[in-house]
């Protein structure tokens, strides 16, 4: 705790010293504070929001429902207490060590002991780079819907619906919404990550830094509790970034506050997450993995976060800091050919083509995919590949569905190379379309690359661990490579996805 937040919590009333711990992520400070409380309504308010905070929502209720008495702001804090604990209604806690995760019995079963893991490893591994991670533990909510996800966040639904943000560090919890909530999966591992760095700078900064240097930070940061170097840049984010480069139309820091999620697209904030997130890279080429941490010292000292940034990449000329994270951006080999975005679809609304990044914005195109389903489906492959070669664009590469749906009909004609190297090319194109890399694990199987089918089958199941086929076969090959332990463990994955058909 700094001196200037200690002299104030001095003055202050042991009510208003919980709050003003808890809004800078403090919790082992508000505990303490808890313990001056008495019985006033301010005092059983204070008790509720560090109850609340906690993940102690019925708690939180019963405390603050006696003195809400027409107060407006008591009012409001008992709402969303009270829709929190509906969001949370037939949760189960699992606690390992520091570590603890809730979720709803069921499909999401699968989640916990890799959610778990995730936690740990970034404690671990990313703490440290950061200057430490936050005292007493962690815990995180997995909502098996957007829409609960949606009523336990507060977040307007349609800056969900429009950003496709399915995940929050707030309140000293995470929030994270099963890959379920997104019909095509997402990177749910290296979200919890990235939340977990959200609640570690909001901690080490007493909640200072901006969304850009806290997003920034995160998305350049979230690899890290499984690899030593930041992840490249998807092709996605590459394609974006040189076409906002070209155009001279990058999103300006100050769009980005107060959320991501308040973004005109989910484009929009798809190219802000590549630009923050490649300025760190930057940060951290010039002055070293630890630059990071240093600058999270100065914002907590009160100092302007882009001086800080530049304080530690550009001798304190943050000028000359922007000009170079340019011109690091324009010597990147980025991928330049159009690649087409996802749109947000929650919750089960759609099929596999309105999920598409490419089909899923062209129905004109969808059109002849579907009536080739149907023809591959009569047992007619050259007839469906007819109406899969209508429903390819002239001058983008091929939807990642529509490559899968093309290579099972060339399968079917005995052409297997074409469909390897279709799906080599949407697998490098859209590497987070899950049935893309099953579908290439099983060319790889059936011809022996088990190695290479391996790496694909469980990089499908971190994007969409409900496939029953991909877990089942991801259990057979950790049992072939001699790890029985998880080879148990995804065929357990595997019953409990077939309990809950």
């Amino acid at each position: 705790m700094s001196l200037l937040l200690s002299a104030a919590l001095a003055l202050a009333a042991p009510a208003d010293e919980v709050s003003a711990c808890l809004e800078v992520y403090d919790l082992a400070c508000a505990r303490k504070a808890a313990e001056a409380l008495g019985t006033t309504p301010d005092d059983a308010a204070a008790r509720a929001e560090l109850a609340f905070n906690l993940g102690e929502f019925a708690e939180a209720r019963d405390l603050l429902a006696p003195v809400v008495k027409g107060d407006e702001a008591r009012g409001r804090a008992l709402a969303l207490y009270e829709q929190v604990l509906s969001a949370n209604r037939g949760f189960r806690a699992e606690v390992r060590g520091d570590v603890t995760v809730r979720y709803r019995p069921g499909m999401d079963e699968v989640l916990v002991d890799e959610a778990l893991e995730t936690l740990q490893a970034s404690h671990d591994r990313i703490g440290p780079l950061l200057g430490g991670a936050p005292p007493g533990g962690v815990r995180m909510e997995l909502y098996p819907t957007a829409q609960r996800f949606i009523d336990a966040s507060s977040l307007p639904a349609e800056s969900v619906r429009t950003t496709g943000v399915v995940a929050l560090s707030k309140w000293t919890r995470l929030l994270v919404s099963s890959p379920r909530a997104l019909g095509r999966g997402y990177g749910w591992k290296d979200t919890i990550a990235h939340e977990y760095i959200h609640y570690i700078v909001a901690w080490r900064t007493k909640n200072l830094a901006p969304v850009w240097l806290q997003e920034g930070i995160a998305r350049s940061h979230e690899s890290l509790w499984r690899q030593d170097e930041p992840a490249a840049l998807t092709p996605s984010q590459q394609s974006l970034l040189a076409d906002a480069l070209a155009k001279d139309a990058l999103v300006p820091l100050t769009k980005m506050h107060p959320s991501m999620a308040f973004l005109d697209s989910a484009d929009e904030a798809a190219l802000a997450f590549a630009q923050v997130s490649t300025m760190i890279v930057h940060l951290r080429n010039v002055g070293g993995p630890q630059a990071v941490s240093r600058v999270l010292e100065r914002v907590r000292a009160g100092e302007d976060a882009l001086q800080a940034v530049a304080a530690e990449g550009a001798a304190g000329d943050s000028a000359a800091f922007m000009a170079a994270w340019r011109k690091y951006l324009e010597g990147l080999d980025l991928v330049s050919k159009k690649l087409a975005e996802a749109k947000v679809i929650l919750d089960g609304a759609g099929d596999d083509y309105d999920v598409d990044p490419l089909l899923g914005h062209r129905a004109d195109l969808a059109r002849f995919a579907r009536l080739g389903d149907i023809l591959l489906d009569a047992g007619r492959p050259e007839a469906a590949l007819v109406e899969f070669r209508k429903a390819a664009p002239a001058n983008e590469p091929a939807s990642p569905i529509l490559a899968v749906r093309t290579a099972v009909a060339l399968q079917a004609l005995g052409r297997t190379p074409e469909a390897k190297a279709l799906l080599e090319r949407a697998v490098a194109d859209y590497p987070e379309h899950a049935p893309s890399r099953v579908a290439l694990g099983d060319l790889y199987l059936a011809s022996g690359a088990t190695a290479a089918a391996f790496t694909q089958f469980r990089a499908g199941v971190d994007v969409d661990p409900f496939d029953h086929h991909a877990q089942t076969t991801l259990a057979d090959l950790y049992a072939a490579r001699g790890d029985a332990a998880l080879a148990e463990r995804h065929r357990r994955y595997t019953r409990i996805l077939q309990s809950d058909r």
